[in-house]
């Protein structure tokens, strides 16, 4: 039957993505992330600076005077969060591994539209090159 041999070919592919360098190195960055209790502070910190915000725009009676201040601290955690290694190297991996698994599935849409795309399809580190635009 093809359509099975289809199935376990998309299991095979998901377990090839699940070892590729991309996805152990997110693994790894969550691991040293959770365990990491200044970078889950740092999450805390702006997920109730950013509740506050999201409060205050839905309520129409508030006082968006505020606003400015509450925009200023969450531009400042959002730097901190960008600028602390757990947390960076944790964005850092994540959006690595989606460039990847991007690249993956656009070269398994272009193969079923019939175009000849190289090994690797879109290679994130090069986007200039192409002109494409995808990322």
């Amino acid at each position: 039957m093809y359509k099975m041999s289809i199935y376990d070919d998309a299991r095979a592919l998901g377990q090839a993505i699940l070892d590729s360098d991309e996805s152990k190195k997110v693994l790894e960055a969550r691991v040293a992330f959770d365990s990491d209790k200044d970078a889950q502070a740092l999450i805390a910190e702006y997920t109730e600076v950013k509740t506050k915000w999201d409060e205050i725009m839905q309520d129409t009676e508030s006082d968006k005077s505020v606003l400015t201040q509450i925009g200023e601290t969450l531009v400042a955690k959002e730097k901190e969060i960008k600028e602390y290694p757990a947390t960076y190297n944790l964005l850092q991996a994540e959006t690595e591994f989606g460039a990847f698994v991007n690249s993956v599935f656009g070269l398994v849409k272009a193969t079923i539209q019939g175009e000849t795309v190289s090994e690797g399809g879109c290679d994130p580190s090069s986007c200039s090159s192409c002109g494409g635009g995808c990322h």
